[in-house]
């Protein structure tokens, strides 16, 4: 099988690492890619990694590297930043194992290798150079991933253990074509691009693809079409799936071929007590899409089902002897917008979604489904609680349905064939979602998969992998029977070889996600389980316990780095491309982006309480957290310090039952002022959206449900700045998101305290402010708006009598000049670039406890305003700023309410633009345009996008591009009816019908069609990439293709549903 290989050279000064084609290094016109660090300028503190990528001449340039003493390299998996250093990693071994067009003559080779050594090498110091060397030459393979990773000198380099998951043996890629896709997607996507060889793999499946971003981008704005299309034929970068990939076939047979390819989800990736549930953005834990594809010498076959950890927010504590309760930790109303992402996603991929759930279908417990008192629930209420969600969504049955399946329940006392009833349960599914089938004679499509089984249990391990391999065998022994491509004989053969693939796919599944091989292997292959069975479970599941336990962490923490997700910011900077149109670029894109961005007017209430460690025991909250009836909130943030005592006990402990206890208060709490201010005209309610606790600072997010959906990516992280960055006692919990396209943080924090203390206040600020990073290394200054909020403890400079007398005389402005935190911004040591709104209230510490008075204790501590709201961004208004009576604490409540604008932009058209713009670079027009008439350069300079000319609102804003509606559109869809079913629908003779036996499929050929219906739910020309319905279709080369916007795609809800015709 071939593999592209690749000659490993290094430049000493300045420091490159060159990839040199192996059939080129004799080529005086050959060329090489070239991988440097950009050095920035003296005044850049972004702390962001800038890599250039330059392809450069054999002839000219090559004299100017050394070759490193490596046979070969098979391609770049990533650049990456790791502990302050900037690292390539280079794929030096790998092992073939299969090729998926070995029987069809009539397709170029589609080789798949296993990823078997990775070496990696600084882009900034050669010390690692040898390492390298001796590794790849000893050939350290997947039982000694360490081997030669400590020199004579005994230098370790840091990405050891990155380098030895990278050679777990669960990473696969092929040189010749996009693995990341499947059959279908593949074939789909050949028809709607202009350029079907295009490097273009799934993101949502190219597990490198936070190390290859800069090749992406590289590619994308630095390549004209002629560099591009060269750049993806050399195959500099490697494409990985994560997964299982393994074939069968039978000795001496010729002519049957049957593989198994397993793609696990980059999205939301981890071990398995460590990552459950769902994301904002709809990604699930262990989602893997597994395809099954039979290859004869006539026909190509393929069948696709999902797996993936139930779609709520929902954790499980890794160390439960007995019980297996799980934590909902958000309310229904928050939960459903991520629900809803989660299933548009499936549907924009697949079409049709049934749910098939094998969660214990009932409780003893009492409970109402989804109620969480903090114990937890049990395992039915998880599953009830996902049924209420997906009954939310209201979705018609014919998109997304549920099938209940109690698996331990039906298969009880070792009655593993009790799973049969399942199958004749979905039967009716399985024959209308149908599969993939081409005929590799004559190049016709003959069917397509138009729906997918989704199948979890709790992990998606065991019991998932037992039904969906049951499912495999049904569908793929149906196929073969009706269709006589094989003998009975060879379909028994087949079938028995298909439980052997399965089982090597949940073994391989199970040791990514769980750490060891999966459960119930012998009745995924035999339908039956023994004594030898169970005392394997029995040692595996003792593993388990002590792998997720115990090893869990160190290994999510490599995954994180990886992927650029979780706390990865901490120790790896933004490696970006350096690119020498950025400036410009960014000026003409902001330009554009004006023309078709929607902007919206955001109000957020902010408050900080410092509650002197004392615990709630149902006093009367006041009026502290009251609304004005003429605004409403549409995000609350509670910061609180000393949410606990700050002694030895409690910094160790950790304990967040405080914590609890004033979520569940202030969820009720806040609601019943916003029904208070605004009476019937209270529409909707608020919500938890996530908390999270540093020992005594606690910070609680809240959102009114009507902005829910435009929330994403929330994340919150902890920063120590007690006892020089060691203790917990002092520090701060920072949140960032995206609200619509708008990125805000939010910080609560408390800095050190002491009047005189004020450099070491000013230290924790820039070490929260520097120190604290969020995912892909971004920091608390890089976003649109940065909110703080805390008990900062910069006092007032004045002895405590004459601080007094000013309060008492309503000087304010006169204390204020004493105010430390005043003198600190105005000389430019802290917050630069902040604004504070005007203080009209008295200050807020200290007070006798339970009253109104200031201290009158032996210290007589001088009144000061310590509880402050600093924030940045461009145009903050601030209507409200003051502080609350309630006398709870030593503190005062301080509470701002701002005003400010959110930006929403049109994805696919910023997309357009960029690629527009750089196009204007290269001197050609972007890729994409229609093949009816290229625009002339000078045309698109004038106007990137066709607007509307009369400026009539096309119901997707008054700057939004017109759209060409079809000749005619078909009869609207109801619950039980889909218009796309309506085109050339197959006759009984040619249709799957599960069970039954019909005549053959192939036997009939299709004709070309005019278009190609898409299901509803596709959201932009991705659609394209996955099934159409029509069951027989002959593939023209290009094909316009109508596309219906999906109603949860991007804030797209309210608006009324278009054909939208791709660019």
């Amino acid at each position: 099988m071939e593999v592209k290989r690749f000659f490993l050279h290094v430049r000493s000064h300045p420091r490159a690492v060159a990839l040199v084609p192996t059939h080129a290094i004799s080529d005086p016109n050959g060329s090489f890619l070239s991988i440097s660090i950009r050095k920035g300028k003296a005044d850049d503190d972004s702390g962001d990694v800038r890599v250039k990528i330059t392809t450069e001449s054999i002839a000219a340039s090559l004299q100017y590297y050394s070759p490193l003493d490596i046979d070969s390299v098979y391609g770049c998996v990533g650049v990456l930043d790791y502990q302050g250093d900037t690292f390539i990693f280079l794929a030096t071994r790998c092992q073939p194992l299969c090729n998926l067009t070995e029987l069809n003559a009539n397709v170029g080779s589609r080789p798949i290798f296993r990823m078997t050594q990775v070496i990696s090498l600084s882009l900034t110091d050669p010390v690692f150079d040898m390492q390298a060397c001796r590794r790849a030459s000893r050939g350290g393979m997947l039982d000694d991933p360490t081997q030669g990773d400590i020199d004579m000198y005994g230098i370790t380099n840091p990405c050891t253990q990155m380098v030895a998951f990278l050679e777990s043996g669960a990473f696969f890629f092929s040189p010749q074509f996009d693995i990341t896709r499947t059959t279908q997607s593949q074939r789909m996507r050949a028809i709607a691009t202009d350029e079907p060889s295009v490097f273009d793999p799934d993101p949502k499946f190219l597990w490198n693809s936070n190390m290859l971003q800069i090749f992406t981008d590289f590619r994308m704005h630095m390549c004209s079409t002629a560099a591009r299309e060269a750049f993806d034929a050399a195959g500099y970068a490697m494409s990985l799936i994560q997964g299982a990939v393994d074939s069968f076939s039978r000795p001496g047979d010729a002519d049957l071929a049957i593989y198994l390819i397993s793609r696990s989800s980059s999205i939301r990736s981890g071990m398995r007590f460590l990552t459950r549930g769902v994301d904002d953005e709809g990604g699930v834990a262990n989602e893997v899409e597994t395809e099954v594809i039979i290859v004869t010498r006539s026909l190509t076959f393929s069948h696709v089902q999902v797996r993936g950890s139930i779609p709520v927010f929902w954790t499980q504590e890794g160390l439960q002897l007995g019980s297996h309760r799980v934590h909902i930790t958000r309310s229904a109303k928050a939960t459903l917008p991520a629900t809803q992402r989660h299933f548009a996603d499936l549907l924009n991929r697949y079409k049709r979604v049934n749910v098939v759930n094998l969660l214990k279908q009932h409780s003893t417990s009492s409970a109402n489904a989804g109620a969480d008192n903090g114990a937890g629930v049990p395992e039915a209420k998880l599953g009830q609680f996902y049924q209420a969600m997906i009954e939310a969504m209201g979705l018609p049955t014919a998109l997304v349905s549920h099938t209940g399946f109690d698996y331990h329940f039906e298969v009880r006392g070792g009655n593993f064939d009790r799973v049969s009833n399942l199958i004749r349960q979905i039967g009716p599914l399985l024959s209308n979602y149908q599969y993939y089938l081409a005929d590799n004679e004559s190049d016709v499509v003959l069917s397509l998969q138009r729906g997918v089984l989704r199948t979890n249990c709790l992990d998606c391990l065991d019991r998932t992998n037992v039904v969906q391999s049951v499912i495999s065998r049904a569908v793929l022994s149906e196929f073969m029977k009706q269709n006589d491509i094989v003998s009975r004989s060879v379909v028994s053969a087949a079938m028995d070889g298909v439980g052997q693939l399965w089982r090597a796919n949940g073994n391989a599944i199970s040791r990514s996600y769980a750490g060891t091989g999966a459960l119930k292997s012998d009745v995924t292959t035999s339908g039956k389980s023994g004594w030898a069975g169970f005392f394997s479970d029995a040692s595996k599941s003792l593993s388990r316990l002590m792998q997720n336990n115990f090893q869990d962490k160190g290994k999510q923490t490599v995954i994180d780095t990886l992927l650029g997700s979780g706390d990865s910011g901490l120790v790896s900077r933004p490696v970006l491309l350096y690119d020498p149109y950025e400036r410009e670029i960014a000026a003409e894109l902001s330009r554009e982006l004006e023309r078709v961005s929607r902007k919206d007017s955001i109000h957020v209430m902010l408050c900080t309480y410092n509650l002197h460690g004392n615990a709630y025991r149902g006093e009367s909250l006041g009026s502290w957290l009251q609304m004005q009836s003429t605004v409403r909130p549409d995000i609350v943030a509670i910061g609180f310090q000393e949410v606990v005592n700050l002694d030895v006990q409690s910094v160790i402990a950790a304990d967040t039952a405080n914590r609890r206890t004033w979520e569940q208060v202030l969820s009720v709490e806040i609601n019943a002022q916003y029904r208070k201010a605004f009476g019937d005209q209270a529409e909707g309610e608020y919500a938890l959206v996530s908390s999270e606790q540093l020992v005594g600072v606690a910070l609680l997010f809240f959102a009114h449900d009507a902005v829910f959906p435009r929330i994403h990516n929330v994340q919150m992280v902890k920063h120590k700045t007690g006892l020089s960055g060691m203790a917990g006692n002092k520090g701060c919990v920072a949140m960032n998101m995206m609200l619509d396209d708008t990125s805000i943080c939010i910080v609560a924090a408390h800095l050190a305290s002491g009047t005189s203390n004020v450099s070491e206040r000013n230290s924790d600020f820039h070490s929260i402010r520097n120190g604290t990073r969020f995912r892909r290394g971004r920091h608390i200054d890089e976003h649109d708006y940065t909110f703080w909020l805390g008990d900062l403890n910069y006092r007032i400079d004045l002895p405590y009598d004459q601080a007094c007398a000013l309060i008492s005389q309503r000087q304010l402005k006169s204390l204020m000049m004493y105010d430390q935190l005043s003198m600190q911004v105005a000389t430019g040591k802290v917050f630069r670039g902040y604004q504070e709104a005007e203080i009209h209230f008295p200050p807020t510490y200290k007070f006798d406890d339970g009253t109104n008075t200031y201290d009158t204790s032996e210290k007589m501590r001088v009144p000061s305003w310590t509880d402050r709201i600093m924030y940045s961004g461009s145009n903050v208004r601030a209507l409200e700023y003051y502080r609350d009576q309630i006398t709870f604490s030593d503190h005062k409540p301080v509470l701002a309410m701002l005003e400010f604008d959110v930006v929403s932009v049109d994805k696919a058209q910023k997309r357009q633009i960029l690629r527009n713009l750089y196009a204007r670079r290269h001197g050609s027009m972007a890729v994409g345009t229609s093949s009816s008439g290229a625009q002339s350069l000078k045309a698109a300079e004038q106007r990137l996008i066709d607007w509307d000319s009369n400026g009539s609102d096309s119901g997707l804003g008054a700057n939004t591009p017109q759209i060409s509606p079809p000749a005619s559109l078909p009869s609207p869809s109801s619950s039980t009816h889909a218009w796309w079913e309506d085109e050339r629908q197959p006759d009984a003779k040619t249709a799957f019908r599960f069970g039954s036996s019909s005549t053959a499929v192939c036997s009939q050929k299709a004709g070309s069609i005019d278009r190609i219906f898409i299901n509803p739910f596709a959201p932009t020309i991705s659609a394209m990439a996955s099934s159409a319905v029509s069951p027989m279709v002959r593939m023209p080369p290009k094909q316009q293709i109508n596309i219906i916007d999906d109603p949860f795609a991007d804030g797209a809800a309210d608006l009324a549903w278009k054909p939208i015709v791709p660019m």
